[in-house]
């Protein structure tokens, strides 16, 4: 396994469709292996437990997860997090990303990524991950915060990263497959592009990409705030949970697309079930700044 990814999820076919059943048995038994070492390494490290033990955020809650919706800034979130316990942030997250198993302990902070089984494990202070909401289990008394976005703004910032690539000095790696989305100009891109990737907020919290899924998960989680708006929701939930929380802004794209009339109402249609998303959460009350406290 990659050092660092966590992907301990279901294993894919092939692209085409074809793969052969003797593949698919030596990827399954692959995976096998893969969890069970994980699993002998998660119990015969005792440390992180020993630290998540001591955890209680004021409202009687032990942990904190993001439910983090790329381009939304949730990698700000998250490197406001890893600067807790004192060292650079980036830092912090480049040895989680290095390690076998992707977590690392910064000061009194233990912090986990994109791992579902350390992530429902629970031994962590803040964990992140991409993976839709239902596929990942958590503990009970755990803390869930997500942040969204306009969702045109999101896509544009999605494609224009594509198009610049990664931060030379940013641990985490776009595949180069998913760059290949917007190698030939916005309007093929967006011929190309997959729902889960166009529509990513409302694929977290559904699937199936059910609206009604989607309010009800969003409703549940004990933090929403938005992008526009960061600097003030991150102010929001740091008095909330009585943590000294400072921005820390990460993967601004050197570039900033200008959408056409044209392509701004293709794009906005595609996104209609987003913006009826946001429209049921405003709604019931969710909107910027960040849900009341």
């Amino acid at each position: 396994m990659k050092a660092g990814s966590g992907d301990d999820g279901e294993e894919g076919e092939d692209k085409d469709g074809t793969d052969s059943s003797l593949n698919q048995q030596a990827r399954r038994l692959r995976r096998r292996i893969r969890l069970a070492r994980d699993a002998f390494d998660i119990r015969r490290d005792p440390s992180f437990r020993s630290v998540a033990s001591g955890y209680e955020l004021p409202d009687g809650n032990r942990r904190i997860y993001c439910h983090h919706v790329r381009k939304t800034a949730g990698t700000s979130l998250y490197l406001s997090f890893l600067a807790l316990g004192g060292e650079d942030p980036m830092a912090v997250w480049r040895r989680i990303t290095s390690s076998r198993l992707p977590r690392t302990i910064s000061g009194p902070y233990a912090f986990v990524s994109n791992h579902r089984s350390l992530l429902a494990e629970g031994a962590y202070f803040y964990g992140r991950s991409h993976r839709p909401a239902a596929r990942q289990p958590l503990p009970s008394r755990t803390f869930t915060v997500t942040v969204l976005r306009d969702p045109i703004d999101r896509v544009r910032s999605y494609y224009d990263y594509l198009v610049d690539g990664d931060d030379p000095d940013s641990p985490g790696r776009v595949a180069e497959s998913e760059r290949m989305l917007a190698a030939d100009g916005f309007d093929t891109f967006l011929d190309r592009v997959p729902p889960r990737h166009l529509m990513t907020q409302l694929g977290m919290f559904s699937e199936s990409f059910d609206v009604s899924e989607a309010v009800d998960r969003i409703s549940a989680c004990s933090w929403v705030f938005f992008t526009e708006e960061f600097t003030t929701g991150l102010e929001q939930l740091g008095r909330h949970l009585q943590l000294p929380l400072q921005p820390h802004r990460a993967r601004t794209a050197g570039r900033r697309s200008v959408l056409s009339d044209d392509r701004r109402e293709r794009l906005r249609l595609r996104l209609e079930p987003e913006y009826e998303l946001l429209r049921r959460l405003r709604e019931g009350g969710i909107t910027p700044v960040a849900r009341s406290e």
